[in-house]
């Protein structure tokens, strides 16, 4: 990874936890952590999760936070202690499923929290992975899957035929399926298709309005939103059915200090529809 590369992942992680904060500790809410002493956070990223998770379990349970990013687990133990929860917090270095696998019929976990972590970008087979975390349970432990649902939120109202082309490119440039078994909006089916029971779902939306009292919402857009979206024009536009004025267009909208940039109009608003999907075993 490049110092350009590091820089970049550096700003999407603090951009992205910083934009989540509320809806995490919201859905983290939902969980019902009081006496659940055995936690891991799979795929810890910037760590926004794992000190949700320790700072709702109370100071006598353990999260252990997993990501195969040496320096993002190391962004994630700061966030705990800056937190106050780093005493709460151990993290491992390490691919997921090598991970769980080598625990196998040891040490299980009450919770697993995973958050936009199972998606064909990660897993060949997301269904498998889920079945995996589902086994590392403890028997009446919960299984926790949160998405952003990012392809699902509203960042250009006014604009959704330009939107849904943007969307379109930048699934192509990740490689996500249009429909299948492997989507990631399929949460629900490989839960129960692992046998958990109990199996609930909430939508949890982050917005922002006005956007200019809501500093995480523009840092968000301008850090992480808009330069993904302008990538996906670059390399798959034409092939997402962009003709060359509707490029022209996304580029102008979505660059700051362009006279058409879509954050200088009065009344920009972001509607972002998370989802949490829990099961138990």
């Amino acid at each position: 990874m490049t110092d350009v590369d590091e820089e970049r992942l550096v700003t999407y992680l603090k951009s992205n936890r910083a934009f989540f904060a509320p809806v995490i500790e919201r859905a983290v809410g939902l969980l019902g952590l009081d006496g659940r002493a055995r936690i891991l956070d799979a795929g810890t990223g910037g760590g926004g999760g794992l000190a949700a998770l320790a700072r709702a379990a109370g100071p006598e349970a353990r999260v252990l936070g997993v990501d195969r990013d040496a320096g993002v687990l190391e962004l994630a133990r700061s966030h705990a202690e800056s937190e106050g929860v780093a005493a709460q917090v151990t993290t491992e270095c390490g691919e997921l499923l090598d991970i769980l696998a080598a625990r196998a019929g040891q040490d299980a976990f009450d919770v697993i929290w995973a958050s936009d972590v199972v998606w064909p970008g990660n897993f060949e087979d997301p269904a498998a992975a889920v079945a995996l975390l589902a086994d590392t349970l403890a028997p009446g432990g919960l299984l926790a899957l949160f998405t952003s649902n990012y392809y699902q939120s509203m960042f250009l109202p006014g604009h959704s035929r330009l939107e849904r082309k943007l969307r379109t490119a930048s699934e192509l440039n990740w490689g996500i399926p249009g429909d299948g078994p492997t989507h990631y909006e399929r949460y629900p089916h490989w839960m129960i298709a692992a046998g958990l029971s109990d199996v609930q779902l909430h939508v949890l939306p982050r917005t922002a309005f006005p956007l200019d009292e809501d500093p995480a919402a523009r840092a968000y857009l301008e850090g992480v939103v808009w330069p993904e979206l302008l990538a996906g024009v670059r390399s798959r536009g034409a092939e997402a059915g962009m003709d060359e004025e509707e490029i022209a267009q996304a580029k102008a909208l979505l660059t700051p200090g362009s006279p058409d940039y879509v954050l200088d109009e009065p009344g920009h608003y972001l509607v972002h529809p998370a989802v949490l999907v829990t099961g138990r075993r």
